[in-house]
């Protein structure tokens, strides 16, 4: 197996030792995961989306399975940044492990708020991932990430970040390839592509909504190939903007078709809910992955469907 430099890189600002990280929501505030692996052998750890403002969440129950998928409708639970600096944010700063904080809000302002209230956050703190898909919020007519000039207001909002800021968008909206055309347009150093479709299910012995809120995400396997086709669109319009692909990764050659369809790098979702160590386990297969189907690192392997594939690269396993 030849040797493979798993370095990557989400534009000028954000270097990554290699492209896997948890994603948002599924590996708690802090260091949660770290009775299972070592998370500074991460690229980055994604924190729980926090708020300026404390949070209770939806009403049980929070999470479902569903055939290949699992709902959830959990809320954005959280005590907030200010309990997060002071109880959470000490151990992965004493642990090193590399840091991306998800943010979210309400209100424009609450964005702005919370950039600010992470100001001062030691050197752990890499990046701010700006959820503007909050798909559990009660109105989901009105999600940020369905309306180009929110996220244009949302990026203006957010621009005194000392980080470099990857926006996280919802694949429930028709005008996805605006809004990633606005995040490019006003700043952004990246786009998470992303984040949990809408579905719904019901109890069948009580005929009524499985979730307390009725509604929910929907994520695991059957959000893989949305995934794959926003990361393949963006990339085919905007080779330049770089994606963090996520949306059913648990496995080497998932992360692969990501990488390959343009992702820069991978988050590692709802299988780290059932396998606590997915995220390492997809770390460790990167190599012999790449390395058979002819690659030597990651970046040459970033967008490689674009470019013809294995057939292109005249390196057939």
């Amino acid at each position: 197996m030849m040797k493979v430099d798993l370095s990557t890189s989400l534009g000028g600002r954000l270097g990554l030792s290699n492209p896997v990280m948890t994603a948002s929501g599924v590996a708690g505030f802090s260091t949660e995961l770290g009775g299972y692996f070592d998370m500074t052998a991460l690229g980055a750890f994604v924190t729980k989306s926090l708020a300026h403002f404390e949070t209770a969440g939806n009403r049980a129950p929070r999470a479902v399975g569903a055939a290949s998928a699992m709902l959830n409708s959990v809320g954005l639970a959280g005590r907030g940044i200010a309990y997060w600096r002071q109880f959470h944010a000490p151990r992965l700063e004493r642990a090193k492990v590399k840091t991306i904080v998800s943010i979210w809000g309400r209100t424009v302002d609450d964005y702005r708020r919370a950039i600010a209230e992470l100001d001062g956050c030691g050197e752990f703190v890499i990046g701010v991932e700006v959820n503007v898909s909050c798909p559990n919020l009660e109105d989901r007519n009105k999600m940020f990430a369905h309306s180009p000039t929110a996220v244009s207001e949302i990026m203006d909002a957010t621009s005194a970040s000392q980080w470099p800021r990857l926006v996280k968008l919802s694949p429930n909206t028709h005008l996805l390839d605006e809004v990633i055309d606005t995040c490019r347009s006003n700043g952004a150093d990246g786009v998470v592509l992303v984040n949990t479709a809408m579905g719904m299910s019901l109890d069948r012995e009580l005929l009524a909504p499985s979730l307390g809120a009725g509604g929910g995400g929907m994520s695991g396997p059957a959000l893989h190939a949305i995934s794959i086709r926003a990361i393949y669109e963006s990339y085919a319009n905007w080779p330049d903007l770089p994606i963090v692909g996520v949306g059913g990764i648990s496995c080497g050659l998932d992360a692969v078709e990501a990488i390959a369809a343009g992702a820069s790098a991978i988050q590692i979702g709802t299988a780290s809910l059932v396998e606590p160590r997915a995220a390492i386990h997809v770390l460790d297969a990167l190599p012999s992955v790449i390395s058979k189907l002819g690659f030597a690192s990651v970046t040459d392997l970033v967008g490689a469907a674009h470019r013809g594939g294995i057939a292109a690269t005249k390196r057939m396993v």
